[in-house]
């Protein structure tokens, strides 16, 4: 088919998130033998006024969209986020080519509703969504006309590229790398938890919190190819199936993962392939264990590597996503299959 993928997929970061999801996602359909055309949202319309900034040029490139549909004829158009697109253009591009399908891909948590308003005025124009997020969130896209799914987190076998299981040149024990902001109780866990493991002796290492810089890039590749141990925390875990895309980053590249019980989780990596935690002083003991267990520490990295790379690599995900937005019989057991509501 010929795919036209609109994404955010950030020209102007200069290669320094070159493991997001919009890339992976190309990458993925093009695997499966389909064209993908990319149009980067963000960066045209900052390209479409003198002044550089993306909420003047949206208008700009919002024309350009009908304009390449027009030029292109896409099978399907797919989006990512791209929260300055005008509703109307996918009215209009449905007018024009009604055999086209329209989805939609979502990754932030959809918890966050104030964040949503895009995603309902484009609904009506869409065939399906897909999100990482799970359970009754994702239940209440639902309407008559569309198919919403979930998708887990993308891995890429050239992106998560690693084996620190087999590495022996590790600087450190433990790292977590993410943001804390006006968020008591997730600050507290984290300093709490780097109090216990001071205090027993484990290199560990903070990225983006308590005034310590973030790593992108080859920086954070840096960073992951010397640490053994890694923390997937989002700043809610609690909501069905959801997780950041840390999860990907960590086990694919072979750390040993440590994770919260999130709802149904299990249902994607077992307690043979990531660590599952109940609090911080359960997690506490883990990471203490692990690295007095490097063997067996190993054999777990090694597992949770294995099921990333298998499970949730980019064709088999977009696969998935094709199969659901054509209304094509499911071609294998994926995992989250119980997810997709038609």
């Amino acid at each position: 088919m010929k795919i036209l993928h609109i994404a955010n997929f950030g020209f102007n970061k200069q290669g320094a998130h070159f493991y997001c999801t919009d890339r992976k996602i190309s990458a993925g359909l093009t695997e499966n033998g389909h064209f993908v055309y990319d149009f980067s949202f963000r960066d045209m319309a900052r390209m479409g006024t003198i002044f550089k900034t993306k909420k003047l040029g949206a208008n700009w490139a919002n024309k350009e969209i009908l304009n390449i549909v027009d030029n292109l004829e896409p099978d399907l158009i797919l989006i990512g986020h791209s929260d300055l697109m005008n509703p109307n253009v996918l009215k209009e591009i449905k007018q024009r080519y009604p055999k086209t399908k329209i989805a939609f891909w979502y990754v932030d948590p959809l918890y966050l509703e104030h964040k949503l308003g895009f995603v309902h005025e484009f609904s009506p124009y869409l065939d399906a969504i897909f999100c990482t997020t799970g359970g009754e969130y994702l239940q209440k896209l639902k309407q008559s006309h569309l198919k919403v799914a979930y998708m887990p987190n993308i891995g890429h076998r050239n992106v998560e590229q690693l084996k620190q299981f087999e590495s022996t040149s590790i600087d450190k024990d433990f790292i977590f790398c993410g943001v804390v902001y006006k968020e008591p109780e997730r600050e507290k866990f984290l300093k709490d938890l780097a109090d216990t493991l001071k205090s027993n002796h484990i290199q560990y290492q903070y990225y983006g919190c308590f005034e310590q810089a973030g790593v992108y890039g080859k920086g954070y590749y840096q960073v992951l190819s010397q640490s053994r141990m890694g923390l997937n925390f989002s700043r809610k875990n609690d909501v069905t199936l959801y997780s950041s895309d840390r999860i990907v980053q960590l086990t694919g590249n072979g750390l040993l993962t440590f994770s919260p019980r999130i709802p149904s989780f299990e249902k994607l990596y077992t307690d043979q392939e990531i660590i599952y935690f109940n609090d911080q002083s359960d997690l506490a003991e883990k990471i203490q264990f692990y690295a007095l267990h490097p063997e067996q520490a190993k054999q777990i990295a090694e597992a949770g590597w294995n099921k990333t790379r298998s499970s949730f690599n980019a064709k088999r995900i977009t696969q998935f996503m094709v199969e659901v937005t054509f209304d094509q019989p499911l071609s294998e057991a994926y995992e989250w299959a119980h997810e997709v509501y038609v």
